[in-house]
């Protein structure tokens, strides 16, 4: 067990996260039905994880391992859970001592933080979702504090936590209760941990996972989404995800860019670090966005998914 956490073990988290998400992407892909059911949750997670994981350095603090993996989801997170997923790194980063090895006192505080920075950033955040598992989890993390600051136990209860969080999801969100399913965001944040928890303590990760009873996708195809429950993929509120990396000019006034990209549509999400920032948003007018921001500084990628093209679409990628 891992009394304290070294950079290797954070490191090799990812690695180990990565994997998971691969395992279960497809499994992903079929619980997506909310926000949109446009069945990408597992590619979005497994490429932003799996890319963000490659590019760690092999030495570092990890705190340093941590703002690397932030700075690299900044560039290649993907979907409305890839970028829920930054938010949670960002706070989770900056709140770790800039010290070799941290203690289980450490990791609860830095975790609790990275789950207020990610629920501070969504407008409107719901219960059922990532935002509400890993609220729940970082008060189990920091309740252990009472008993323990060993970072294996620590880790260990906030994992359990997520798991137990993770099975009310169907009983907080309508739209999940719907199709009776549990959220595919919060279990894809769920196999994240797990493959930390492998890292810091494998003695203690053995994990078993429930039966899932997957919803028929035609069904969902033809009867909705969450953005407009009785709507048909192609009458949805905001037709295409728009996502893109922005390196700010340096008289850029941000609150007004941020108003500006506001007003095009519906799940804004910003993460940002000095003069960079991704934006991921729901619109109409992808276009029309683009050329908007890039008003405010250099676009350096972009990416533009049909989202009733990929709900009508009845094979999973």
């Amino acid at each position: 067990m891992s009394e304290w956490i070294n950079g290797e073990q954070m490191r090799m988290g990812f690695l180990y996260a990565a994997e998971n998400l691969k395992k279960q992407k497809d499994l992903l892909n079929r619980l997506n039905v909310f926000p949109v059911a446009d069945r990408d949750t597992g590619i979005n997670m497994t490429r932003s994880v799996e890319l963000t994981a490659r590019s760690l350095p092999p030495d570092g603090t990890p705190a340093e391992i941590l703002d690397e993996a932030y700075l690299q989801l900044l560039e290649c997170a993907h979907g409305n859970s890839g970028t829920i997923l930054t938010l949670f790194f960002e706070g989770f980063s900056t709140a770790l001592p800039a010290e070799s090895r941290i203690s289980g006192r450490d990791l609860a505080l830095a975790f609790q933080k990275g789950a207020q920075t990610a629920e501070a950033a969504v407008p409107h955040p719901m219960t059922g979702t990532i935002l509400s598992v890993a609220s729940q989890s970082a008060k189990a993390g920091i309740s252990m504090l009472d008993l323990t600051e060993d970072a294996g136990l620590i880790f260990k209860r906030i994992t359990d936590e997520a798991h137990a969080a993770l099975l009310l999801t169907p009983f907080q969100n309508p739209i999940l209760g719907r199709f009776q399913v549990i959220d595919s965001g919060a279990y894809g944040f769920c196999l994240v941990l797990d493959g930390f928890l492998q890292s810091f303590a494998p003695e203690l990760s053995i994990q078993n996972y429930p039966e899932f009873t997957l919803p028929d996708m035609e069904t969902i195809s033809h009867e909705g989404t969450a953005s407009t429950a009785e709507a048909s993929p192609a009458e949805l509120p905001h037709r295409y995800c728009t996502e893109f990396v922005l390196e700010f000019f340096p008289e850029t006034d941000h609150t007004e860019f941020e108003r500006t990209m506001k007003s095009f549509g519906e799940y804004y999400l910003c993460a940002a670090r000095d003069t960079l920032c991704k934006i991921h948003i729901h619109t109409n007018t992808p276009q029309q966005i683009l050329e908007t921001a890039a008003a405010y500084g250099t676009i350096r990628s972009r990416k533009i998914d049909d989202m009733a093209m990929q709900i009508s679409t009845t094979d999973i990628r």
